[in-house]
C-alpha cells in the first residue's frame, strides 16, 4: 500500500498547471475575470489533469511493467493498486462534471467538456495500439479550452479557438514527437507504431536514426505552434505593448527562443544521454507553459492588474520546479 507520496507521483503534479488552466484561459479569452468562476474553472482542470493522467497509467500498467524507464511507476510496481487508481481517475471525472453542472451548465459547455473527456479516454485506452493518436489527445486539450470560453457565453471570440489551436499544436508536438522519441526503442521492441516509429526513427548500436521525414514533421509542427501562437499579434486580438513598452513581445521572442532551443536539443541528443534527453523535454515543456501569458501579456494586465499577471508567471516557473525538486530532489527527473 502506497503512501501519499505514492499518490502525488501518480498524479504527476509538476505538469498539473497544463491542463488546469486551460479551461482558464479559455474563459478570460471570451472575457470573464471574476474569482469563482476562474477558480473554479482552476479545479476543473486539475481534475481533468489527474484523470487523464492516472486513467493513463492504469490503461498502460501492463505495457509499463516492461519497460526499465517507467516500471517503478506507483501504479506499475503496486504501491498503488489498480482499484484505488480506478477509485481516484473516476471520482475526478465525477467532480468535474458535478462541478461544471452546478456552476456552468449550458448544453453547449456540458457536451464540450464530456467530448474532452471522450478523446482523452481514446487516446489512453488506445495509444499504444494506433499510431498518431496524440491527436486525438491534442483534440481533447482543444475542447477542454472551448469549453472554458463557453462557459462564459456561447458566442465565442475568435481569440478562445486561437489559443485552444495553440494548446492543440503544442501537445501533438510534446506527446507525439518529445515523449514517444525517447521511447522509441522500447516501442519497437513491443510492437508500438508511434509517431517516431512510423516515420522511419529506429535505434541502431544504441544510437537514435531519425529520418529526415521525420526531422522535417517535428520542425514543421513546432513551426506551425510558434506561428499560431502570433495570430492573436498579427490580427490585433491583443497588443505587443504594456504602457508603451514592447515587453509581450521580447517575452514571446525570448520564449520562443528558449523552445528553439530546447526543441534542437530534444533532436540531436542521443538516446545514451536519456537524463540529458528528459531534461530538454522539461525545460521545453516549461516553456512552451509561458506562451499563451506571453503572449496575452498586455489583456491580461489591463484587465486583471500587474501584480496577479506577475504571481500567475511566477506560479508557471516555480511550482514545476518546486513539484520536480520534492519528489525527485536534485536530478529533477521523473520516471517516464
Amino acid at each position: 500500500m502506497g503512501g501519499v507520496r505514492e499518490y502525488i507521483k501518480l498524479v504527476r503534479p509538476y505538469g498539473i498547471l497544463f491542463l488546469g488552466f486551460t479551461p482558464v484561459f479559455g474563459a478570460m479569452c471570451n472575457g470573464v475575470f471574476e474569482f469563482v468562476h476562474l477558480t473554479v474553472l482552476l479545479v476543473i482542470g486539475v481534475l481533468t489533469h489527474v484523470f487523464a493522467f492516472v486513467h493513463n497509467d492504469f490503461c498502460d500498467v501492463a505495457v509499463d511493467a516492461h519497460s526499465t524507464h517507467v516500471s517503478n511507476r506507483p501504479l506499475t510496481w503496486g504501491a498503488v493498486t489498480q482499484t484505488q487508481a480506478l477509485v481516484l481517475f473516476l471520482s475526478s471525472f465525477v467532480v468535474t462534471l458535478l462541478l461544471a453542472a452546478l456552476f456552468f451548465f449550458s448544453v453547449g459547455s456540458f457536451l464540450m467538456l464530456v467530448l474532452g473527456f471522450f478523446f482523452v479516454t481514446l487516446y489512453n485506452k488506445y495509444s499504444k495500439r494506433v499510431s498518431a493518436m496524440e491527436c486525438v489527445l491534442a483534440a481533447g486539450v482543444f475542447c477542454f479550452g472551448v469549453f472554458g470560453g463557453l462557459t462564459v457565453s456561447d458566442t465565442l471570440h475568435p481569440l478562445v479557438l486561437v489559443i485552444a489551436c495553440v494548446g492543440f499544436l503544442q501537445w501533438v508536438f510534446s506527446v507525439g514527437v518529445s515523449a514517444n522519441l525517447k521511447d522509441v526503442e522500447y516501442d519497437t521492441q513491443l510492437g508500438i507504431r508511434t509517431t517516431p516509429v512510423l516515420l522511419g526513427v529506429h535505434v541502431v548500436d544504441g544510437q537514435l536514426r531519425k529520418p529526415l521525414w521525420f526531422l522535417l514533421y517535428a520542425l514543421f509542427l513546432k513551426g506551425a505552434h510558434m506561428v499560431m501562437a502570433m495570430v492573436p499579434f498579427l490580427l490585433g486580438y491583443v497588443s505587443w505593448q504594456v504602457s508603451g513598452f514592447p515587453l509581450p513581445l521580447l517575452g514571446f521572442i525570448l520564449v520562443v527562443g528558449g523552445m528553439i532551443g530546447t526543441t534542437a536539443g530534444i533532436l540531436i541528443t542521443s538516446l545514451q544521454h536519456r537524463d540529458r534527453l528528459l531534461r530538454y523535454e522539461g525545460a521545453h515543456e516549461g516553456m512552451s507553459l509561458l506562451v499563451i501569458p506571453m503572449v496575452l501579456m498586455e489583456y491580461l494586465v489591463t484587465q486583471i492588474g500587474v501584480l496577479p499577471f506577475l504571481f500567475m508567471l511566477v506560479l508557471f516557473v516555480c511550482w514545476p520546479l518546486l513539484c520536480l525538486r520534492l519528489l525527485y530532489g536534485k536530478t529533477l527527473i521523473p520516471l517516464e
